[in-house]
């Protein structure tokens, strides 16, 4: 650690974090500079004054310098993992996922005998990491749940993991939850409309039903059937104050339409491996004019659409195929996409 004057930017402990993310978002921070505490005031360093200086004046803010403490980080993997042999260099992963502070890292198999160094590069390059997990295995099973070995860090599964506004605490180990998901998320929010009921079949932790209840103060049903998933979901239907919007139930998805009311506007089927064999129970339980986002693996978007009509043809349920998209790629030959299905009623 060294210490170094910089230009910063000065400004009222009040208002100090929406000018952080607002430096943030422009890339005028300082690298590896920890801001510092004067007084009632926080002086973040920045790279350009010049142009913090616009920013400055929006936030009341003053340009000056200051020392501050630098802590050198390597910008990735290669840097900090310099000593590797160049072909070992070219294998390591360009990006993981972060799920709240945990890492988890998929190593290819030459570099599993480094893991370990892969692990604490990881932390010292993305300070806000405290756990790093390699993947130890692939999704599978009803619960959707994968394998992890340790590498670096903390020794724990459990985090809170915060998105669009919501906060969710979850044990990674236990539930299900992908990161990756969070535009899809946003995008399913933005679609609901006032007064909308909706049913999330596989609800996980509650990012779909709480993310929806938090920004559009409408009713959800969120079912799920891993018992750990669901006390997450309750806790976090409290952590994000949505308890009089979020119904959570402890069911099959298939047993709870059986006793859930005809009355959804729109269903979320969150349940790539197999939410076709629940296509049938979402069509009883949803109104005329409802939405069905089905979510499956495919070669392709069209390949989904297919299977997704082709399913509806079986159940003779009168069903438009909207739209659908590819949300991401699992591997170079398939995709996870959604169907959004609106429905006119039945044959």
């Amino acid at each position: 650690m060294a210490e170094s004057e910089l230009p910063c930017v000065r400004v009222r402990r009040e208002r100090a974090e929406e000018l952080r993310r607002a430096l943030m978002r422009e890339g005028l921070l300082v690298r590896g500079a920890r801001p510092r505490k004067v007084g009632d005031d926080v002086l973040f360093p920045v790279t350009d004054p010049e142009r913090a200086s616009r920013l400055a004046e929006r936030f009341g803010a003053e340009l000056g310098s200051y020392v501050f403490e630098v802590v050198e980080r390597p910008r990735d993997l290669k840097e900090a993992l310099r000593d590797l042999p160049e072909e070992l260099r070219g294998l390591l992963p360009s990006s993981y996922d972060v799920v709240g502070d945990i890492s988890v890292v998929h190593v290819p198999e030459p570099l599993w005998p480094h893991r370990r160094r892969i692990g604490e590069a990881i932390m010292r390059v993305n300070r806000s990491i405290r756990v790093v997990l390699g993947e130890a295995g692939p999704v599978s099973g009803e619960f959707r749940l994968r394998e992890f070995e340790w590498l670096a860090g903390e020794s724990r599964t459990v985090t809170v993991h915060r998105e669009n506004g919501c906060e969710f605490e979850l044990d990674i180990a236990r539930v299900y939850f992908s990161p990756r998901l969070s535009g899809e998320r946003w995008r399913v929010v933005g679609l609901v409309g006032p007064g909308e009921n909706v049913l999330d079949m596989f609800a996980g932790v509650g990012p779909f039903a709480i993310e929806i209840a938090r920004h559009k103060g409408v009713r959800v049903t969120a079912v799920e059937l891993n018992p750990v998933a669901y006390e997450y979901l309750v806790r976090n239907v409290e952590r994000n104050r949505v308890r009089g919007l979020v119904e959570a139930i402890n069911d099959d998805a298939r047993r709870a339409a059986e006793y859930l009311s005809r009355s959804y506007d729109r269903v979320i089927m969150n349940y790539p491996a197999a939410s076709l064999e629940f296509l049938d129970a979402a069509v009883s339980v949803a109104r005329e004019g409802a939405i069905l986002h089905v979510y499956g693996f495919a070669s392709s978007p069209e390949d989904w659409r297919w299977k997704v009509e082709e399913e509806l043809r079986e159940l003779s349920a009168r069903a438009e195929v909207v739209s659908v998209r590819k949300v991401r790629e699992v591997s170079a030959s398939r995709v996870i996409a959604v169907a959004d299905v609106r429905l006119s009623g039945s044959a």
